[in-house]
């Protein structure tokens, strides 16, 4: 293959012509040197007839964005014109072995969906205008560098992380949290403040897909204010081994280091997952493909009542987007919402508000498909939301008086403006989605509801789709930064008044501050009739934008792989058994082996119609008439590159003529014709054409096809006669045929030496397998009976702390006891220790008022004492009241 060069034109300046010429021979050119490399195996079949038809599409126009590295002004407006230095275009050479093409992540450049192509030379930077444009650029850019890629094994690598939150920060500074893979920056949070107690939240979720190797996660708080631009304040490195071993996202806080200033060193809380996943060529997923095809209806019914709600999630995005590539994702999503319809038959108003396949499929769907819609739709008016300052809080208890009319205005307008760009979207709804709420509302007319049929389509598109947005855009990348405060509730109130517009429904006694909405609810109930009845009805659809992006089918089906081996671990033998042959499937690409079963290209429901005269022999002319693919495109390519070699031009096929409608016959497809390499086509044409050497003029019994002059068969010999296949399991079916004939031909002695020679290997075979057994079963006795020993020692170490336990029990009741003694004991002194101080205060009431008795004798007594000549001469032998004290003055008295 000569140079691979790709031509980017920018748009400024440049002739649409020949834009849109350069842009589509880029396509056909990245077809061409894929094709002329690539081995397409045909027991792909299904899954390659949707990716040649997408390659052989060209490439739409689209204005793309070339800058150089370091060249780039980050845009304030969000134009992307900003990016683009002058007119001109940007031609590369992507012959290098080293050359990398990855998505760029928008908090690095500026802009939303970016990409990054590293060469030898260095390093150019390119935008697009949605998700799905950049993505079908990544995958043709990466096909002309490597055109064999899906016949190859790659590791794919990815990273989801929540950045929440930090604490314990420098109060009052603005700051970054930066993400770096082994020192390379990958993405940034937005700058914010830190509050004065130190905390930040940020809340800001970060999805990096086709990483480099790595080791390790690094964290750095960077400043952003002026004069320390992206100065590091703290960091910490996380191992990704870490994250890839937890099977579920892991949550934590992480201490950074490098902070000096501060008694507590600042911490940041992330939840995150790191996968690797192996894909496989896409070859090997084959009966995967095929199975979930065709049997995703027996798949859904059996895993919904058994699996958890992480694994409903994943399980359902990853059918949708395989469905998506194979061309059956309308039919899975038109089936699950029936089947939600019948199973909530007399409970309409819970559709789609539980946690099912179904609910979490159109989910998955509508942000795949409708995307760049909601970018279109409400991008913009969401971003003006929360860059304004206008406040919408119309609850009296959380906003002044004399603010409340203001408040009211506001929230009216914004609502107005909202649902006026969501009613004028006809145009730039998803095609596909409409067909889907089409079909919805045949089946709703079909069961005779009519009026379910609207609710399913404003149940899935308002409650599941456009109002989550509206309230988180950040969840669903239409803003990075997560919205402050008063932002949030304005969201709220927003997606509030256009759920309750999309339900018919007026605010009540619950929400009675929202009554003055009411008249906007009403007035505008007819557009949103309207509206729901553009966007469902199918000759609408032809006017609406189609999805055009690309779905990476390999990383889909090892993605679902992996997805099924989880949930089949857990999952009980009795529903493994219903879902056969899924389970050897999945083992057998676990294990690298061939798949020993095929799979029914059909559904269980679709062919019991047909079972009873499914069609016996059936002649090759006719097997279009009854195979249940379209014609096979392997086939046609086979012809061509033979016909190529032979020097003659196979006939083109001719447009279909219209026949009339007739029910179709399904038949048990069990392989695909397999592929045939050059090299292999030459050898069996030379080893064919003197096998069937034959005497002019004579006919074999079996031969009943024209000849030519010469006297060999028109009908080309490596078309007749067997080739070996492709396919493993057809190709030992062969082998063992082969080895069989070949035994009957030779004669009887040494056929019978054959067979007990062959008798004999298998004798000893199976010696060696029951020897191999017998270890095994002894291995396993002694694993056994150490297991049992084990048994033995936890039970005694059991029975122990069962003893132990009732002893401490005991210990506790007697502690009980006394403790309840002791409080009774205690109750009985403080009622003797109040009785002694009730009498110690009754004691000193009583010595006081003896006191004052013992003063007023004084008192007499002194006075007696005092006039002696009215109390007459004392007896001679009585004492003073000097001499004898209290006793003689009692004496006295």
């Amino acid at each position: 293959m000569g140079p691979r060069r790709w031509l980017l034109c920018t748009a400024q300046g440049a002739d649409p012509a020949a834009e849109e010429r350069n842009t589509r021979a880029a396509g056909k050119g990245t077809d061409s040197d894929a094709s002329a490399t690539s081995q397409f195996s045909n027991v792909k079949g299904l899954l390659w007839k949707r990716l040649r038809d997408r390659k052989g599409r060209a490439v739409p126009k689209t204005e793309m964005m070339a800058v150089a590295d370091g060249e780039r002004t980050p845009s304030q407006s969000g134009s992307h014109e900003s990016l683009l230095p002058p007119p001109s275009a940007a031609e590369l050479d992507l012959t290098g072995d080293n050359v990398i093409i990855r998505p760029v992540h928008g908090s690095i450049v500026g802009e939303k969906f970016c990409f990054q192509i590293i060469t030898g030379e260095g390093s150019r930077s390119f935008g697009c205008t949605s998700l799905a444009e950049r993505d079908r650029w990544i995958e043709n850019l990466r096909r002309t560098v490597q055109p064999n890629k899906d016949n190859c094994e790659r590791l794919e690598l990815a990273l989801s992380l929540w950045v929440y939150e930090a604490r314990d920060l420098p109060p009052r500074r603005r700051l970054r949290c930066h993400l770096h893979l082994d020192g390379v920056l990958f993405a940034r949070t937005t700058a914010k403040v830190a509050g004065p107690d130190g905390e930040l939240f940020w809340g800001e979720l970060f999805q990096l897909a086709a990483l480099p190797p790595a080791r390790a996660l690094t964290l750095a708080l960077c400043r952003d204010d002026q004069g320390h631009p992206c100065q590091t304040v703290a960091s910490v490195t996380v191992p990704l081994a870490e994250l890839a071993a937890a099977r579920q996202p892991l949550e934590r806080w992480y201490p950074l280091s490098g902070h000096s200033s501060g008694e507590r060193a600042p911490s940041v809380r992330v939840r995150g997952r790191y996968r690797e996943v192996r894909v496989l060529p896409i070859v090997r997923y084959k009966e995967l493909a095929e199975f979930i095809t065709f049997h995703y209806r027996e798949l859904c019914a059996h895993l919904e009542p058994t699996i958890a709600v992480r694994h409903k999630e994943e399980l359902a995005g990853a059918l949708v987007h395989v469905l998506q590539s194979t061309g059956k994702a309308k039919a899975f999503l038109v089936d699950l919402g029936v089947a939600e319809l019948d199973r909530f038959d007399d409970r309409e108003a819970l559709i789609f508000r539980e946690n099912t396949l179904a609910t979490k499929a159109i989910d998955e769907y509508m942000k795949l498909v409708g995307g760049k819609y909601l970018q279109d739709t409400l991008g913009e008016a969401l971003a003006q939301l929360c860059t304004s300052d206008d406040s919408c809080e119309v609850d009296p208890s959380k906003c002044a008086g004399p603010d409340l009319s203001d408040n009211q205005n506001n929230l009216r307008q914004v609502c107005e403006e909202t649902f006026q760009r969501i009613a004028t979207s006809c145009e730039a709804f998803p095609a596909e989605l409409g067909e889907i709420f089409a079909a919805w509302q045949e089946e709703c007319a079909a069961r005779g509801k009519v009026a379910i049929g609207q609710r399913l389509v404003s149940a899935s598109l308002f409650l599941r789709f456009l109002c989550p947005a509206i309230m988180s855009p950040s969840l669903f990348g239409l803003v990075q930064e997560y919205p402050s405060e008063a932002t949030a509730r304005t969201l709220t109130l927003v997606a509030k008044v256009i759920q309750n517009l999309a339900n018919f429904t007026t605010f009540g006694e619950k929400e009675a501050y929202m009554g003055f909405m009411n008249e906007f609810l009403e007035h505008n109930w007819s557009t949103m009739t309207a509206f729901l009845q553009s966007v469902a009805n199918p000759e609408s659809s032809v006017h609406m934008a189609t999805y055009d992006g690309y779905v990476d089918l390999a990383l889909e089906l090892a993605t679902l792989h992996l997805l099924l081996c989880d949930i089949f671990s857990s999952l009980d033998q009795a529903t493994q058994e219903e879902l056969e042959p899924l389970p050897t499937i999945l083992n057998a690409i676990r294990e690298g082996t061939p798949v020993p079963v095929s799979v029914r290209l059909s559904s269980t429901t679709e062919r019991s119609l047909a079972e009873s005269h499914k069609p016996g022999f059936v002649p090759p002319r006719d097997l279009s008439k009854h195979s249940p693919l379209i014609k096979s495109q392997s086939l046609i390519s086979i012809r061509r590159v033979r016909s190529r070699e032979d020097g003659t031009e196979v006939e083109p096929a001719r447009a279909p003529s219209p026949r009339p409608s007739r029910e179709r016959r399904n038949v048990q497809r069990t392989q695909s014709v397999p592929a045939q390499n050059k090299a292999g086509r030459r050898v069996r044409k030379q080893s064919s054409a003197e096998h069937v050497a034959e005497p002019q003029g004579e006919d074999t019994p079996g031969s009943s096809g024209p000849r030519d002059a010469t006297g060999r068969s028109k009908l080309r010999s490596s078309v007749s006669l067997p080739r070996k296949s492709t396919v493993p399991w057809q190709r030992y079916a062969e082998e063992a045929a082969a080895a069989q004939g070949e035994l009957y031909a030779i004669c009887p002695l040494e056929k019978h030496g054959r067979l007990i020679e062959a008798l004999g290997k298998e004798v000893a075979e199976s010696r060696e397998k029951l020897r191999l057994a017998e270890v095994r079963a002894g291995e396993l006795e002694a694993q056994h009976r150490g297991l049992r020993h084990e048994q033995g020692q936890h039970r005694e170490q059991l029975e122990r702390l069962h003893q132990q336990l009732e002893e401490a029990n005991a210990r506790l009741a007697n502690l009980g006891a006394r403790l309840t003694a002791a409080e009774g004991t205690r109750k009985k002194d403080l009622e003797r220790l109040k009785a002694s101080e009730e009498k110690g205060r009754a004691l000193e009431s009583r010595l006081l008022a003896l006191e004052r008795e013992n003063a007023e004798l004084r008192g007499a007594i002194a006075q007696v004492l005092g006039h002696p000549g009215r109390t007459g001469c004392r007896p001679p032998g009585t004492q003073s009241w000097d001499e004898g004290g209290e006793d003689a003055q009692a004496t006295s008295v």
